[in-house]
Parts: C-alpha cells; structure tokens; sequence
C-alpha cells in the first residue's frame, strides 16, 4: 500500500482440482473460477478515506472518513439499472489499491474509481472546469474520479475478468482462460519507475509479451510489484527490485528490467507452486510439498524468514519459519496476505499465522501480559505465530492486509477487523485508536448481511456483502 501523508457459499478455493488441458495432461493449478453470480447478488460495502475518490460513493464522502461499512448505493443503483449483467446481478471481485479501488461485475467488465495521477485507472481521464474548480473526468464519458467507471478497452476486445489485483499504481486482471492485462506503473522511493521499458505510464490494459502462451492461475500485487503463477506451478514477479521483492537479481543501473516478468527460483527448477501471495515490499510462494517461501523486504521480520539480518533484505526465497506441512499438522498455508511491515499465512484448517510488526495491532496480539514485549523488544516478529481468534467454530476462509491493518472473512459469513485504524479502514468505528484483536464487522448471527470478500487498501477497505434470505 502507498504510503499515505501524515462468493459463494463455500470457503474461497484458492488452489482448487486440476483442470483438464488436454488427453492426458493436467494442471497443476486451476485457471481463475469464473463465479457462479449467486443470488442475492453481491453488494458493494466501503469504508476508511474518501478523500481521493477510492470509495466510489460520489463527493459527499470525499471530505469525511466512514468508520463503519456503508452500502456503495452509487453502485446499487447502477446495477439496478442492468449495468452488472441484468436488473439482479452484483459485482463478483474487488480489489483495493492505494488510492483507487477495483471492482469486477458480473459480465467481467472492470470499473476502477479513485485518483489516476499515474494511469491506475486503466482508462484516461482529463482535468475539466465545474463552477469555481476543477475535476478530474473519464475523458469519454466525463464520468468524475469518485464515481466507479468501466475500463472501456477491455468490454471493447471482449475480454470477460473474473478476478483483479491492485497495488499502488499497478493493477492486474484474469480471465477465465488465464489471460492477464495489466495497466498503470511501479513505483521506486525516487518516483516513477515505469510499466515497462516501453512506457512510462500505461493508461490502457494490454498484455505482457514475456508471457505469451502462458496460462495465469493467479495473481497477487504488493505496492509495487506482481507475483504471477501459472497453471504449471511456476511463480513469475515484475515491477520495483528495490527491496528484492521480485526474488531474483536486477541490476541496479537496469531497475526498469524489472518490469519485464520473469521467473522466481524457489532455490530449485524442479520446484513447483501452488500459492502466492505478497505484502508491500515482500512475497511469498507455497511450493507443492507445502513448505512456504518468503523474500523481500525484511526490516521487522515480515518475510517470516527468521532473523533480520543487517541488510534488512532477503534477497532471494527462503522457507518461512514454522509453516512446513511437518510442523502444521499435516495442514498447508492456502492463501497469504501482507500489509507494509507485516503478513498473514491462513490455513487449510482455517488458521491464521502472523509474523512482523505487532505495535500497531496488526497481527491481532494484544500483549495484556506483557509477554511479547518482553520476548521481541524490538516490536516485530521474526518468524510466524499463532493468531487467537474470538470463534473457534467458525472457520476462516480468507485474510486480506492493509497498510498496518488486518482482516478475516469466516465460512459462517463474519468479518473480523484489527490494526490501526488512523481513517476508519478498520470498520469498528474506532477511527483514531489501534484495535488489538479481531474484532467483529459483520456478524455470523443477526443481521442483514453476510460476508463474501474483502479488500483493504492504504486508508481504505472494500467487502462484497451478501444479504441474508
């Protein structure tokens, strides 16, 4: 996440059966599911900062931060009006990037809102004059930056989305053949660095040519740089090798090679993945004997890695510590999430791991004793440990990480928050105050609305919220 001034009834598959590709030969892993469109369909919550547009609820929200979900009735409305696929359909897929938030409907079309100072958008929009100010636009539809907009290019060559990654600048989305279209650029601490070695700044989707004939299972995005995994199990990385996030070697004079995808060694050839995930600055792959691999940026203990060494980087995979299928209990790590300083590893069995900084609540350690501080002085975690969560009956399904704060989706349909809560994006309506624990959002029991996928950005969160029948 930039760093900012001051679904179904069933779990989420994240690494599903194989899919048959021809006579006798099969996938390692699945092609991105195209969604079922449930009914109710799914609705639009947000909450956190507006100030950029990021929530798509037009400009009464942009002076105010909204401390508990609210219904995006902007979108409600659109997609009453036939928009989403019919008069019943929903959006499917969401993702939060730094200022900008991505949303997937039912047809595959993709709408982004939220500012687009360097192309995050997907489409072009021009600054026009409204009474005594201006306004930043959709330069076709004159549509305004905090209103959600269809990424045109892509309904135009047809392609259908099911699934969407964002981080800073940089967004990412799949179909449901494993096609991939990308747009907007990386990010260094000295500025731009570029989308790739041909443009600077990319307003429209197009695909990565380094990729052609390859099939994507999935997709994570950091600030600034994409882990990408393909049906056969290998994990390719592009975008920013500041913090050796991509897991290979880049020449320093040569960062903008970096953009250009290529493969990540989990210190063998032969080694295949089925997971990945990535933090801010730090990334993850889980290999088919279930052992977890971290890299990146190291500076509180965020890759789980172990120790942090001086250079506060780990330059290239290593096991992540505690995780093996061994030491789980025969379990695996089946989906991974990360913020700037920390990580969350969920489990086949629905536990969550944590490692990294732990001062601000964001690994759901409340330290009433004292303990943690007195075992990590320092205020991070090296290497992962067990989350307390208030229902052990209820499993979790999904995680999801923002800068400084954390998430849970449970299979009973609850949402967990916790972290700093600086603008609201925790959604306990304790803006200003750190929550420690995991803390309800939507509850399993009593009330309107059940919990599908979320997504939390810098200051912002987005969910996909199923009313209740």
């Amino acid at each position: 996440m930039r760093r900012a001034p001051a679904r179904r009834k069933a779990p989420p598959v994240v690494n599903g059966p194989a899919h048959e590709d021809a006579p006798g030969e099969q996938w390692l892993n699945p092609l991105p599911l195209a969604p079922t469109h449930e009914r109710p369909s799914w609705q639009v919550f947000c909450w956190g900062a507006g100030d950029s547009g990021q929530l798509g609820m037009g400009a009464d929200v942009l002076a105010v931060n909204l401390a508990k979900p609210r219904r995006n009735q902007y979108m409600e409305t659109v997609g009453a009006g036939g928009a989403f696929g019919g008069p019943e359909a929903g959006i499917e897929s969401v993702a939060a990037g730094a200022l900008h938030s991505v949303f997937v409907d039912e047809k595959g079309t993709v709408w982004t809102c939220g500012t687009n100072d360097n192309a995050e958008l997907g489409r072009r929009t021009i600054t026009v004059t409204q009474g005594h100010t201006t306004i930043e636009v959709d330069e076709a539809t004159s549509v305004p930056f905090h209103l959600p907009a269809p990424v045109q290019s892509l309904v135009d060559e047809g392609f259908r989305a099911v699934k969407v990654a964002a981080g800073d600048c940089i967004g990412v989305a799949l179909d449901s053949q494993g096609q991939l279209r990308a747009w907007g650029t990386y990010r260094t601490s000295n500025g731009v660095l570029g989308f790739s070695p041909s443009a600077l700044k990319q307003f429209t989707p197009v695909s990565m040519p380094a990729l052609s004939g390859v099939q994507i299972s999935s997709v994570a995005a950091g600030d600034n740089h994409v882990l990408l995994l393909t049906t056969n199990g290998e994990v390719y990385s592009a975008g920013s090798s500041e913090y050796m996030q991509l897991g290979r070697r880049v020449l320093e004079r040569h960062l903008i090679k970096g953009t250009v995808p290529e493969r990540v060694v989990l210190q063998s050839r032969s080694r295949k993945a089925v997971v990945v995930g990535a933090g801010a600055d730090h990334s993850f792959a889980v290999d088919t004997e279930g052992t977890t691999w971290g890299w990146g940026l190291n500076g509180h203990g965020q890759t789980g890695t172990g120790a942090v060494s001086e250079a506060r980087v780990v330059p290239a995979p290593l096991p992540v510590q505690g995780l093996s299928k061994d030491e789980l209990g025969g379990a695996t790590v089946v989906q991974i999430a990360g913020g700037v300083q920390h990580a969350l590893f969920l489990t086949s069995d629905g536990r969550i791991y944590g490692c990294g900084n732990y001062v601000d609540g964001q690994l759901g350690l409340a330290d009433i004793t004292g303990i943690l501080a007195t075992r990590y002085p320092d205020g991070y975690i090296p290497e992962p440990v067990l989350v307390p969560f208030p229902n052990d009956d209820d499993t979790v399904v999904a995680v999801a990480c923002g800068t400084h704060n954390s998430l849970a989706i449970t299979q009973g349909g609850a949402m967990y928050a916790w972290g700093r809560d600086t603008t609201g994006q925790v959604g306990t309506d304790t803006e200003g105050a750190d929550v420690r624990t995991p803390t309800v959002v939507v509850r399993r029991t009593g009330g309107s609305w059940s919990a599908k996928a979320a997504s939390c950005g810098s200051q912002h969160s987005l969910a996909l919220l199923q009313r209740k029948t």
